[in-house]
């Protein structure tokens, strides 16, 4: 170590060379430096912006990969903006219906009232609970009044990567930070009912609805021009019954059919005579 910053023992004169005096204020000024950009820039939360703090509110002790609603945030920005700014440390609480797409996953166990990290989004390993074997499930959400797992969801803010299959909880791979949405897929019609227009009045074609992919059936004697169904048929005419369409299910758990491939059935003209 150079002389400029050499320690004195107790008893020694005290005789401060310039250059140490000029070290001193460079660490002084340095120091300083990095306090301002902190306050003007902030401080991560973690190794990543998706990796977040969590206060446990829970009321009980939670476990690694267990689930929290974000009800807050835990510095609020009208009385504390500085650590607001630099600590986005959110408060977590056991889910409810109305933290659908507000939720994050511990990283690690965390007693109550105690702060954690947690993932926010991106991909991460959490338990899902499955209730039916056979629709085919791509999302998933909070389970209401459960923080133990997400439950797999016909709509929901999380896509499921990889699960380990059947029915039950299980352990999947879901990516987070998804918008709330439903997932179109494609969908199998069968005539079920209804009567062929014509050219005073229209078809009032009605289906069985089954999944196109695992033969599921969906829905039976479903008319597509009733709510919550979008499909617009002509007013009058002769209409060819549909056999394929895509669908998707809405917020309220009803499915719902977008496009089906009914087409309007077309005589030949007939031949004027002229130019033959």
């Amino acid at each position: 170590m150079s002389d400029t910053l050499r320690k004195v023992k107790p008893g020694d004169p005290l005789v401060i060379p310039a250059a140490t005096f000029n070290t001193f204020v460079d660490a002084a000024r340095d120091f300083l430096a990095r306090q301002h950009q902190q306050v003007q820039h902030g401080t991560p939360s973690g190794r990543h912006n998706c990796i977040v703090l969590v206060r446990n509110d829970s009321g009980s002790d939670r476990e690694r990969f267990d689930v929290l609603g974000i009800s807050g945030p835990v510095f609020d920005p009208a009385s504390d903006a500085k650590a607001f700014k630099n600590y986005p440390a959110m408060m977590g609480v056991t889910p409810a219906d109305n933290y659908k797409g507000k939720f994050v996953i511990l990283l690690e166990p965390v007693l109550a009232g105690k702060l954690a990290p947690a993932v926010a989004a991106g991909v991460v390993p959490v338990r899902v609970a499955v209730p039916d074997e056979y629709y085919p499930y791509h999302l998933a959400d909070v389970a209401a009044g459960s923080a133990a797992n997400l439950t797999a969801a016909k709509v929901g803010s999380a896509a499921i990567l990889w699960r380990e299959g059947g029915t039950g909880v299980q352990w999947a791979l879901v990516r987070l930070g998804n918008l709330p949405q439903p997932a179109v897929f494609p969908v199998n019609l069968a005539q079920y009912g209804g009567e062929q227009g014509n050219n005073n009045s229209p078809a009032t074609w009605t289906y069985n609805v089954t999944d196109a992919l695992t033969g599921a059936t969906l829905a039976s004697g479903v008319d597509p021009t009733v709510a919550p169904h979008k499909w617009k048929r002509p007013s009058v005419g002769y209409i060819i019954p549909a056999t394929f369409g895509y669908a998707h299910w809405n917020t309220d758990d009803q499915l719902v059919l977008g496009w089906i491939n009914e087409v309007a059935d077309q005589e030949a003209c007939e031949t004027s005579g002229y130019g033959t």
